[in-house]
Order: C-alpha cells, then sequence, then structure tokens
C-alpha cells in the first residue's frame, strides 16, 4: 500500500517540479512586467513609470556588480556600451539634433538596434580609435587596483551607471535574434546595455578625441553645435530618458567633484567601484593582520572606509484649505523679477521626519500654520543634487492659521492665497492681461511643483 503510494507521488511530484520550474522561469522572464506592476502610484501622481522627469528608471544600477572590477573591465570594452560625457557637471549636447543629449558607443551601428536611443552622435564606435582603447585600458585597470592616481591631471573620472535590462523594457528578445554585441551576458544571469558616464572636467584632450570622432564620422555635424551646457533651456528640454541619464550622472559626479580629500586625514580620495564610493589613500598604518590600524580615522572605521553618494532631502508643498478652493503660492525673492509663483520649499534638517520639515518650513517662510500634511511623490532635481519630496498641506481656516507673515527668514518677496479658479486659468493657458494683469506665471510643468499644483486643482474638482 505504501509503495504503490510512492509509485503514484513520483509522477506526481515529477510534474509539480517541472510546473514549479516553468513558473520560475516565466517570473523571471517578466521580471519587467512585476516589477512596472508594483511601482504603479495610488495617489493619483505620476510614478517612476510615469515618467517623472529626471526621474524615470532608465538603467537597472545593479549597484551590488559595481565591485567586480571583472564585470566593469568587462562592460567598459563592451561594443554595446553607451558613454555619456560631462565637464564640470554639464552634458555634452548636440544642438541641432532631435534628441540632444551626446551618447556615444564602443562599436558601431548600435544606437540603431534599440528603440529609443539618442543619435545625437555617431554610428560609427569608439573603439577603433586606439587613443580611446588607451582610455579605457588605464582607467580600467587604476579601477581594478584602486590606484591613488585614479583621477590625477588629465584622466577622465568613469562612473557606472547601470544595466539597460528587461527590468527597465529592454527587448531582449529581439536583440538576441541580431548582433550578440548588441548587449553585454555576464555569466549567464545579467544581460543588457551598460551604460556610463564619463567627467572630462579634467581632460581636455579626451574633450577634443570625442568632438573630433563625431565630426569626423558624422557628416551632418558641425563641431560649433557640440557643447556642454548649462543652460535649462537644454536640461529641462531633454526627452524622458536623456533626463534621467544626464541627471543620474550630474548628481554623481556634483558629488565626486566636491569631495576631494577625506574628512578624516586630509588626504587625496579616489572614486572605487566605478565611481560609486569614495576611498582614502592614506596608507599609514600600524601593526599587521587583525591589529592593523590605519592612522587615518576614516580608514580604520571597521564597518566602512569609504565614503557614499549623497542625495540633499527637500521638501516641497502645495498649502491648500479644506474645500481645495484656495492655494498659497510664493515667489522666492532670487526669481521675483519672473513673477513665477510656487511652492513652498526648503532643505530638510537632520532628525526631522518629513512632516515636521514641512509644518516647520511653511511656517518660517509664510507664517501659516498646518497640521496636515500628505506625502505624495518625489523627484531627483540635480541642481546640484536634491531629491524633491512633493507634500500637500491642508490648512483649517479659523482666523489664525492661514495669516500670511513673511517676517521670519525674510526668504519670499511675496506669498498670497490665490482662488483655484484663477490658478486654473494659469494652467490651462486660459489667462489674458486682463484676468492676469501682474503676469504672473507657474513652474514648468515637467517640475514637481507643478506636479503638485495639478493635483489641488484635480481634488478641487473633485468637490464640486
Amino acid at each position: 500500500m505504501h509503495l504503490g503510494f510512492s509509485r503514484q507521488l513520483i509522477p506526481r511530484t515529477r510534474l509539480l517540479t517541472r510546473q514549479l520550474s516553468t513558473e520560475v522561469s516565466n517570473l523571471a522572464h517578466n521580471r519587467a512586467k512585476y516589477y512596472k506592476m508594483a511601482s504603479k502610484s495610488i495617489s493619483g501622481v505620476p510614478s517612476a513609470e510615469d515618467d517623472i522627469y529626471f526621474g524615470k528608471e532608465v538603467v537597472n544600477r545593479v549597484s551590488f556588480l559595481r565591485e567586480d572590477s571583472e564585470f566593469i573591465s568587462n562592460s567598459a570594452f563592451h561594443p554595446s556600451t553607451r558613454f555619456i560625457f560631462y565637464n564640470d557637471g554639464n552634458p555634452l549636447v548636440n544642438k541641432e539634433a532631435k534628441e540632444k543629449l551626446v551618447i556615444l558607443t564602443n562599436g558601431s551601428n548600435q544606437l540603431t538596434n534599440v528603440e529609443g536611443d539618442s543619435v545625437a552622435g555617431t554610428s560609427v564606435g569608439l573603439l577603433g580609435n586606439e587613443a580611446w582603447k588607451s582610455i579605457l585600458d588605464t582607467w580600467t585597470n587604476d579601477n581594478k587596483e584602486q590606484l591613488a592616481s585614479l583621477r590625477d591631471d588629465n584622466k577622465p573620472t568613469f562612473l557606472f551607471l547601470g544595466l539597460k535590462d528587461e527590468s527597465v523594457g529592454l527587448d531582449l528578445r529581439k536583440l538576441k535574434c541580431e548582433d550578440t554585441d548588441s548587449y553585454l551576458d555576464h555569466q549567464g544571469r545579467y544581460f543588457g546595455i551598460p551604460y556610463f558616464g564619463i567627467d572630462l572636467t579634467n581632460s581636455p584632450q579626451v574633450v577634443e578625441l570625442i568632438k573630433e570622432h563625431i565630426v569626423d564620422n558624422n557628416v551632418e555635424v558641425d563641431i560649433k553645435n557640440l557643447f556642454f551646457t548649462h543652460s535649462r533651456k537644454h536640461t529641462l528640454g531633454f526627452s524622458s530618458d536623456e533626463s534621467a541619464l544626464f541627471s543620474h550622472g550630474k548628481m554623481y559626479f556634483d558629488w565626486l567633484g566636491r569631495n576631494r580629500f577625506c574628512p578624516g586625514c586630509g588626504s587625496k580620495v579616489i572614486p572605487v567601484h566605478a565611481g560609486g564610493k569614495l576611498k582614502c589613500t592614506n596608507e599609514e598604518s600600524t601593526g599587521e593582520g587583525e591589529e592593523k590600524e590605519y592612522k587615518c580615522p576614516v580608514r580604520n572605521t571597521r564597518v566602512s572606509n569609504v565614503s557614499f553618494p549623497r542625495t540633499d532631502a527637500v521638501v516641497i508643498t502645495a498649502i491648500t484649505n479644506k474645500d481645495r478652493s484656495k492655494i498659497l503660492l510664493s515667489l522666492n525673492k532670487r526669481y521675483a523679477f519672473t513673477k513665477m509663483y510656487s511652492c513652498t520649499a526648503g532643505f530638510m534638517e537632520p532628525s526631522e521626519t518629513v512632516e515636521v520639515a514641512t509644518k516647520r518650513e511653511i511656517w518660517e517662510e509664510t507664517g501659516v500654520v498646518c497640521s496636515d500634511i500628505q506625502i505624495l511623490m518625489t523627484q531627483p532635481w540635480p541642481f546640484p543634487g536634491n531629491l524633491m519630496i512633493g507634500c500637500v498641506a491642508t490648512v483649517d481656516f479659523n482666523g489664525v492659521n492661514e495669516v500670511i507673515h513673511l517676517g521670519h527668514d525674510r526668504e519670499l518677496a511675496d506669498a498670497r492665497w490665490f482662488d483655484i479658479s484663477f490658478v486654473r486659468k494659469l494652467v490651462n493657458g486660459e489667462h489674458d492681461e486682463l484676468s492676469n494683469p501682474e503676469g504672473i506665471i507657474l513652474p514648468n510643468d515637467i517640475s514637481v511643483a507643478f506636479t503638485l499644483i495639478k493635483h489641488v486643482l484635480d481634488k478641487g474638482e473633485l468637490k464640486l
């Protein structure tokens, strides 16, 4: 009886095993689908999957692979790899191209294989240039050995951004039917197109190499149209993918550029793990083995002897009343000439919650008192390295809470309660000199401030 039961159980177990294996395989292959479903916003405001400007998930950062020097070296030399270039935090653009951010590849005819990539550069790959090969050789070796000379004068600084893979929308099945050089296969587990940012601030000769490569291989490009730009006209005019890639590199390179010396001993620090961390180069120590102690207090820390990237948190808030009939907008003194009224914003301080920081900033800047704070969304803001935390604050009008007073920190030129009907006309472009004699404008529609204002308007319509 028990034997018969076992014989019946074996094929049933095999069937379940095959089914489980198939399900696991399907789940792995469809990771992007499930990941996107989990990322959807339930608050009515855009999520990362809805292409928040500067915040779209264009690459899988695979941060755990930054320490794998073999992976990084293979990525740096792979034909499919994309490179984005910066100088003093400013991206290289071709102002005459449809998608202006310059992206170059190692191999030729790579950008044409992936829909949506920029073609502001050229279809001819960089690996045909011996000088470029030498640059990659030097950096990959310096990165592997963590040499103190990693960012000496004339050397570019490389930053591994991540892999464009199936989790962020890469059609790997399509690429597998084409040239195998069109994506990287690492250990049979990680598949995609590597992306790097390169800081050329201290490498004028590499700047010339890149520009000459583009001009020599693209007859339609005028070298005068290739430049590094700080203009918001360009950085706020990128496509969704371009904006996210630019922001990613910009915020890292700003951190790397501002941190060149160890806070513990003053020695030079270098970007290790393909730009993801900073390490002090002070090797002075006493003892050996487990008894070894560095003289630098940063290096001697047992948990971590490196410095990690930082992001500055900023709370930004649309302030409204309970029935959503009014919204409080303010005019910053620095931008008073623009007549742009926006949301209240300020940096978080240590040991503050988002809610506490929001209430404090509102009171310090406008004098208004509120207690009902709702966190709605976030947006990276690479000027230079902020994370905007978007909130809505509701004020209970009682003759005291809503009274505006600008005499605390004196950052604002003006703040006032606007009727929702007037702000709606500004959003919809339905205003004229008669209805808007002051020429008041709102923030750019790619900003979190605009989204918060629009959210208040939409909620107000639901109450009508």
